[in-house]
């Protein structure tokens, strides 16, 4: 452990309690300090290779090595966030273009936000010229990248939080799970063997009790609330039908019943991460992909009535990015990105040498503004067979299993008692 000190507050960098390669890293925050900020930061995430020359994850980069995380306090969990590489990769795109390329993409080894290649005139993530590794770890742990998480990102209730006392919290810990298997697409290279590294914690501790006392002064009279990510999961079996047969998926998700949900995600990601697989290679982004799906219709059903209008809902894949825009913001996408086998994105996109009809359809998401208490909720999708022959290097998503991830906001309150206990609850 280390530490910069300002005399009010001072920044420690905290060595995990426990750490398992390739299985998980706790950390657990001494209780003899005042306070910590929220604004906890995981740094050294990523993996070593059995041999370089690969990358990670184009998409969600270093950050595909996280299988789950947790903030605890002692057995109560305060946050989580479960399978954060979907959710990750798609908040890696809710980012400005210039965002992604001049910041993040180089905090977590990803390959998101693109500029036109003076050579080929196609959208690429252009390096430098003397930077040309940028997003590829190495068999050595002392040369590997390595990527930065702000935890904010998988637990909201920090956001929330304006410090976390350890009168309040007296037992705080993280405990990240690491993906153990190459099968996740750690990499785009199916056939490298990972080992993740030793990960590190840094927190900002408050000293000053004056200081302490003024920021936990709302904590402690009124408690706090915030939007935690919930996750639930259904599968869409394949559509082996012949050509245009449609497909009807229709599930009820009981993860949310009884609770208030706002915004709801849906992330349509392969059940076979092999599909996405050529000769070894991962193609486009992989399995943290939500894909596009052939003349794909969306309803949703909450407490027994449609939330959309019409009867098949959300029919356009223009209907669903503008959905997503007005939700969650800005929006990195690029030409095709959310349109089922695109013709044209050879002719635009060429990312990381792969052409365009690798990174097509590859960022189509749903969402709806839920803003309820949760009875009933029913998720309703229609597909059609695409007969054309699978060639190399394409993805058929419209044909194949899915798992369609659904990650939720759902309403949740700390509320404090008079003997200074606490309770998380739905609010």
């Amino acid at each position: 452990m280390s530490s910069y000190n300002n005399g009010d507050v001072h920044t420690e960098y905290v060595d995990p309690q426990i750490y398992v390669a390739n299985n998980r890293a706790s950390f657990a925050l001494d209780a003899s300090k005042l306070a910590y900020l929220p604004n906890m930061r995981l740094l050294n995430v990523g993996c070593t290779v059995a041999t370089a020359a690969t990358a990670y994850n184009r998409l969600v980069g270093s950050m595909s090595t996280i299988r789950n995380i947790r903030l605890l306090d002692g057995r109560t969990e305060l946050s989580a966030l479960r399978n954060p590489a979907v959710y990750l990769a798609f908040k890696s795109q809710q980012r400005t273009n210039a965002d992604n390329k001049s910041t993040a993409s180089w905090l977590k080894n990803s390959l998101v936000g693109l500029e036109i290649d003076a050579v080929n005139e196609k959208l690429n993530h252009v390096y430098p010229n003397n930077v040309v590794d940028l997003n590829q770890p190495d068999a050595a742990a002392n040369a590997t990248k390595v990527g930065y998480l702000d935890l904010m990102e998988c637990f909201p209730i920090l956001g929330a939080l304006p410090c976390l006392p350890t009168d309040v919290f007296p037992n705080l810990r993280i405990e990240v799970e690491f993906h153990s298997q190459e099968r996740d697409q750690i990499t785009v290279s199916t056939a490298n063997v990972t080992t993740s590294v030793r990960p590190l914690l840094a927190v900002d501790c408050v000293e000053n009790p004056e200081l302490v006392r003024a920021l936990s002064r709302s904590l402690k009279e009124s408690g706090a609330r915030w939007m935690e990510i919930e996750s639930d999961r259904f599968n869409a079996p394949a559509n082996a039908g012949a050509a245009n047969t449609k497909q009807t998926i229709s599930e009820q998700s009981m993860a949310f019943v009884g609770k208030r949900v706002e915004r709801l995600l849906m992330c349509k990601t392969l059940q076979d991460p092999g599909l996405a697989n050529n000769a070894g290679t991962v193609i486009g982004y992989g399995a943290v992909a939500s894909y596009a799906l052939q003349d794909q219709t969306t309803q949703v059903r909450l407490n027994g009535k449609n939330v959309f209008p019409g009867f098949d809902g959300i029919s356009r894949p223009n209907q669903r990015l503008g959905l997503i825009s007005d939700e969650y913001g800005a929006c990195s996408a690029y030409p095709g990105s959310n349109l089922y086998n695109w013709s044209n994105g050879d002719l635009l996109v060429l990312i990381d040498g792969r052409a365009g009809k690798e990174y097509g359809g590859a960022l189509s998401y749903d969402c709806v503004r839920i803003g309820a208490k949760v009875a009933d909720l029913q998720i309703q999708m229609t597909r059609t067979a695409d007969g054309a022959a699978v060639a190399a290097g394409t993805i058929r998503a419209t044909n194949a299993a899915l798992n369609i991830n659904l990650y939720a906001e759902v309403d949740k309150a700390l509320v404090m008692g008079r003997d200074g206990q606490y309770r998380i609850v739905y609010a």
